[in-house]
């Protein structure tokens, strides 16, 4: 658990679903396109890290292979 709590990703993520909440809860339009303006990236965010994790795995094994 501590090693989730201690992910960019996770923390990112937490966040993104509560803006995500705030928005179906009847929060003004103006806030929600505003938070849809953060959510957005947010998202980019973890799937463009999730890709680079993906890398660094492969660099790592390739590494390992070579040693």
């Amino acid at each position: 658990m501590k090693d989730l709590l201690a992910s960019k990703k996770f923390r990112v993520a937490v966040l993104t679903v509560v803006g995500m909440i705030a928005t179906k809860l009847g929060v003004p339009e103006s806030t929600v396109s505003e938070l849809t303006l953060l959510i957005a990236p947010l998202l980019a965010y973890i799937v463009g890290q999730g890709i680079a994790d993906i890398g660094k795995e492969k660099a790592k094994v390739e590494l390992e292979e070579v040693e």
